[in-house]
């Protein structure tokens, strides 16, 4: 009888710890995120490659910029179609999460933000955010979901790509980064065709931390943002 308790308790731990890793794995970086958007002249898989910073900025600003350096004073000097970088949380589900969460705070970010339709199409989102980590690891499983194509950068290097047209309500690819201790640009592109307009991206590392503070940026550059410094907080 005991030694039935004994194998029915160690094969219980052994579930909640498979529960857990399960947990962790499929965690989602809501953000904050700061956040643009670009037209292309057809979105999805044929703007994956397709620098849409550039094109809309005439040249100032480049993907190749962001992804390496984040955003400095100089880049957030520069709007792009009327529009300032802007700072937003994403949902963890749902088939349009970008598409929400630009019509929830276009309002409140202005400028040309504020004059965008409420379906955007032919438009690739571009996400930034600065991952902490306590030590260098290598092979870091990584997760990303997308409504259309999807490109990420990780310290300036392209680390995946997927030129599809999709639709995407959760984890869809799966590869593996190398992460340097302290701070990590990570940039993500999503393309939209048509349709719904969604992003799911999550590091599979315990110990992370997220926040919007990027090399050349200090507290002196929140009025560059179409948001307010102080509410820039660590993300969860």
């Amino acid at each position: 009888m005991m030694k039935k308790s004994l194998l029915f308790c160690i094969i219980s731990v052994f579930s909640l710890f498979l529960a857990l890793q399960i947990v962790k794995a499929q965690e989602k970086i809501q953000g904050p995120w700061l956040w643009m958007i670009a037209s292309c002249p057809v979105g999805g898989a044929p703007c994956t490659d397709t620098n849409s910073l550039k094109d809309a900025s005439k040249g100032k600003v480049t993907e190749e910029m962001v992804a390496k350096g984040g955003l400095d004073k100089k880049i957030l000097a520069i709007e792009i179609d009327k529009k300032k970088w802007a700072e937003g949380r994403i949902d963890p589900t749902g088939g349009d999460n970008i598409q929400v969460m630009i019509n929830a705070n276009k309002a409140k970010w202005g400028g040309g933000w504020s004059e965008l339709p409420a379906d955007i199409n032919d438009h690739s989102a571009y996400a930034v955010i600065n991952v902490v980590a306590s030590k260098a690891e290598k092979g870091v499983t990584t997760k990303v979901g997308s409504d259309d194509s999807v490109k990420v950068w990780v310290n300036g290097a392209e680390v995946w790509k997927n030129a599809v047209d999709r639709g995407a309500g959760d984890f869809q690819d799966t590869f593996k980064i190398d992460l340097k201790q302290g701070n990590n640009i990570v940039m993500v592109k999503v393309s939209e065709r048509g349709g719904g307009w969604s992003m799911f991206f999550g590091i599979d590392a315990s110990g992370l931390k997220y926040n919007l503070k990027f090399p050349g940026m200090d507290v002196s550059t929140s009025g560059k943002l179409a948001t307010s410094w102080g509410n820039i907080k660590m993300a969860l």
